[in-house]
């Protein structure tokens, strides 16, 4: 019985390699990010330096923007973290490749707080994208403040992440 749970102790330890196959797929993903950004840029200073933009709509579209650059580096915190503590390290034992100083404090309770507060701050983001791209009606102010609860709801959930931690470490 015990050369039984070993061998599947040691299959279980190397099939941490096939996450590989799902950090590589963020990796796409961030790629496409990248692609519709840069697509977007191209389209809004085609607009700005030719075309005739309200100011409010100028600040919604620089708003998409950084609601784009946010997701992206969540994705890549994910998948740079994902890999540094399911898979492996060693791709950081070269010499010429400098790791991120905040991945050696990283631990699967500060990666989810991080994903935390990366996703109350895409929420906030989108809020105000929500706030600013909407007129009075009793529609959007019903849709504005849907958007602000869900908002406030990440935001009590990172708190609860947070505190629960806190919770553990004390025992």
């Amino acid at each position: 019985m015990e050369k039984f749970l070993s061998g599947v102790g040691s299959l279980l330890y190397c099939m941490r390699f096939t996450m590989l196959f799902f950090y590589i797929g963020l990796v796409g993903i961030i790629f496409g990010i990248l692609g519709k950004f840069l697509l977007e840029t191209y389209k809004l200073m085609n607009t700005v330096l030719f075309g005739n933009l309200e100011k409010i709509d100028l600040i919604i579209k620089v708003l998409e923007l950084v609601d784009m650059t946010m997701v992206a580096q969540l994705v890549w915190v994910v998948a740079l973290a994902g890999v540094s503590l399911f898979v492996t390290t060693g791709h950081f034992d070269k010499t010429d490749m400098k790791k991120p100083d905040w991945l050696d404090h990283v631990n699967t309770y500060n990666l989810k707080l991080k994903l935390a507060f990366a996703i109350i701050s895409i929420s906030g983001v989108h809020a105000l994208k929500t706030y600013l791209s909407g007129d009075l009606t009793m529609e959007n102010i019903q849709i504005v403040t849907m958007v602000a609860v869900i908002h406030f709801t990440f935001v009590l959930s990172a708190m609860g992440i947070s505190f629960a931690e806190r919770m553990t470490r004390e025992h």
